[in-house]
């Protein structure tokens, strides 16, 4: 009778604790180590918390902006999300995601490295809590290339010496198709999205030179392969058939353990003598505005940049974190990839937050895929510009 009352009264505590626990469902698009120390981190909160837990959920990064904007209204959707400083000004105006001034009881823009902080500000209000600062740059296999070329020009001429269609085999990997990555060469020969009255200007003279530009790498040097995805980037490097990729700190948890290589700051662009000049982001982590536990979220988002956390994601996900106490680690420190990673920083332009760049990704995208694949330049930006213009006309913008 006693052992029944003892397991019965047992089996009332388990269900009250579960009952009484809040669930914060967390949305990332880590793969590889980043997930690995994503995960490692959401265990350990697990371990450590009783009344809170959180349930982690990894969405394809090309699907992940699109399903925050269409779930979280809806009252779906993750309580908190990782991402890059870009939407937010979307976000907010969309009323996607909650302001975090109310729940900070002091000013924490000190905590963090140059460049992460005041992305995450909007209208004054911080909407995200800096995680990483990321931009891309130039990985190398030293087994095929001892130095990293300074100019494009020295850039195509290596990287015509170690192409081979035929054998697999390319001088340079990267994801040419994507207005992400194109952003390098756009900003290095003098374009940019806005002008300083935030008008779109991505048909400028600077823009349509730039994708001419990454056409003739395709197809008139014939360095890059054709359809590149990111899992063909980090296939060819891994078997040796790539000597240079461009990607972000990301790529360094991909790539396999018997490959020698290093990174090097993207190459000054000949025809301009400017550098190659990519988009900086801050990722963050942000909290929906349809949260029905917002002060248990943001428990967990402080968790995510703490110091603790923020080791984690560096030592395992091979982060450039936000965190600036993470740096007097000596491990983290003495790093020999964090300093370019750092240096590119200077050499970036971050991505505009306005809510006119979310109507920005969509056509500009479609043009770079098309003048990939044999489209004028001008024509495929000329109709991207229109399509922008419209939609922000249909949105209410002037």
């Amino acid at each position: 009778m006693k052992k029944r009352i003892f397991v019965i009264s047992l089996f009332s505590l388990m269900l009250n604790m579960l009952f009484s626990q809040t669930q914060i469902v967390l949305w990332h698009s880590y793969r590889g180590a980043e997930k690995t120390a994503i995960n490692k981190v959401v265990a350990n909160f697990n371990a450590q918390n009783k009344d809170v837990k959180i349930k982690a959920l990894a969405v394809p990064f090309d699907a992940f902006p699109d399903k925050i904007t269409a779930a979280i209204p809806r009252g779906k959707g993750p309580d908190i999300f990782i991402f890059a400083h870009d939407r937010i000004g979307g976000w907010v105006e969309g009323n996607v995601i909650e302001p975090l001034d109310y729940y900070l009881d002091d000013d924490i823009s000190e905590n963090f490295v140059e460049g992460a902080y005041k992305p995450m500000v909007y209208n004054e209000s911080l909407y995200g809590l800096p995680m990483a600062v990321k931009s891309i740059v130039l990985y190398y296999n030293t087994d095929l290339l001892k130095n990293p070329p300074k100019t494009t020009d020295e850039m195509i001429a290596v990287a015509k010496k170690f192409t081979d269609p035929k054998s697999g085999k390319y001088g340079l990997v990267y994801e040419n198709a994507n207005y992400y990555y194109n952003a390098c060469w756009m900003q290095g020969f003098g374009g940019r999205v806005f002008d300083k009255n935030n008008h779109p200007i991505i048909n400028s003279p600077e823009c349509v030179r730039s994708f001419q530009f990454s056409q003739d790498l395709f197809l008139k040097d014939k360095i890059v392969p054709p359809e590149v995805s990111n899992i063909l980037v980090t296939t060819l490097f891994n078997e040796n058939k790539a000597a240079m990729a461009i990607s972000g700190p990301w790529f360094r948890g991909e790539i396999a353990k018997n490959i020698h290589y290093k990174v090097a700051l993207l190459p000054i662009i000949s025809e301009t003598n400017t550098r190659a000049l990519p988009f900086m982001s801050s990722e963050g982590v942000m909290m929906s505005a349809k949260s029905k536990n917002k002060d248990a979220a943001f428990k967990v988002m402080k968790y995510l940049v703490n110091d603790e956390s923020a080791y984690i994601m560096a030592k395992i996900g091979k982060q450039p974190v936000a965190n600036k106490s993470v740096y007097s680690h000596k491990d983290i420190a003495d790093d020999p990839f964090l300093p370019i990673f750092k240096k590119q920083i200077k050499y970036s332009i971050p991505m505009p937050s306005i809510p006119q760049m979310t109507f920005v990704w969509s056509p500009a995208s479609s043009a770079i895929n098309a003048v990939i694949n044999g489209e004028s330049p001008k024509k495929a930006l000329d109709k991207a510009e229109n399509t922008v213009l419209k939609n922000l006309k249909a949105a209410g913008f002037k």
